[in-house]
């Protein structure tokens, strides 16, 4: 079960040998307790926007396509899009099955697929086979769908602010300590506590290295992409970074 904010809370104040907060009184908090609040909530926007893969903020995504629409625009909290998860989902009534997306580069629609997408017009020309970045904060498909297909793609989100005394965080409660370490690392400086400061900082940052080794692939293993050159694409990174 994951943690909340008030959880975490309570339990920096306990180390510091304060008066926890209760459901009632959270959203008051003064004094120490809201310097806890504070650096509870600086540690878990940290770790979140450490990394963009992590994979306890990825989630899934569902978009109909519109018949002679190519380009589309992402979720309000996307950091980073899964360009290899692309996949036209099975429909018995549109007669498809399932079928992955290649990802292209957006040259190489523009100079290779756009002209026949855009003379279709409102028509579209058949299932898609490709999907790319489209100019801004979006993606398309091509070529442009005859019929109302279903997509499903993953992502990788921002988890909204914590606020309210049961909001929860993504992170896997078997990270707590580093949350901990952070938020003390944090409440150090705030009372300039160099030496506390210095020993926490280590522990947090060794905590952070621990789930990057423990929760992310081996960057090795990490593969595919959308840079095409000459017709065929060359492998870099799946993860687009918006």
């Amino acid at each position: 079960m994951p943690s909340t904010y008030m959880n975490l809370t309570n339990r920096l104040l306990r180390r510091l040998n304060e008066v926890e907060l209760t459901e009632s009184n959270f959203a008051a908090a003064k004094g120490i307790q809201a310097t806890a609040k504070d650096c509870i909530l600086d540690t878990v926007r940290e770790i979140n926007t450490s990394r963009i893969d992590w994979p306890f903020n990825a989630v899934e995504h569902s978009q109909y396509l519109e018949v002679g629409v190519e380009e589309y625009g992402w979720p309000s909290a996307l950091v980073a899009a899964d360009w290899d998860s692309f996949q036209i989902q099975k429909d018995d009534t549109l007669n498809v099955n399932h079928k992955r997306l290649t990802p292209i580069s957006r040259e190489e629609w523009y100079t290779r697929h756009r002209d026949k997408d855009y003379d279709t017009e409102t028509t579209g020309q058949k299932i898609p086979d490709y999907t790319f970045p489209s100019h801004g904060s979006g993606w398309g498909v091509s070529p442009s769908p005859d019929q109302e297909y279903l997509i499903k793609y993953r992502y990788y989100k921002n988890p909204t602010d914590l606020s309210l005394y049961d909001d929860e965080v993504t992170i896997p409660n078997r990270y707590d300590y580093v949350i901990m370490s952070g938020a003390l690392y944090h409440l150090n400086i705030f009372k300039e506590n160099v030496d506390a400061a210095t020993l926490a900082e280590g522990r947090y940052k060794k905590g952070v290295d621990t789930m990057v080794y423990a929760l992310l692939p081996n960057p090795r293993d990490v593969y595919a992409g959308i840079v095409n050159r000459g017709g065929s694409v060359r492998k870099t990174s799946n993860i687009w970074n918006g």
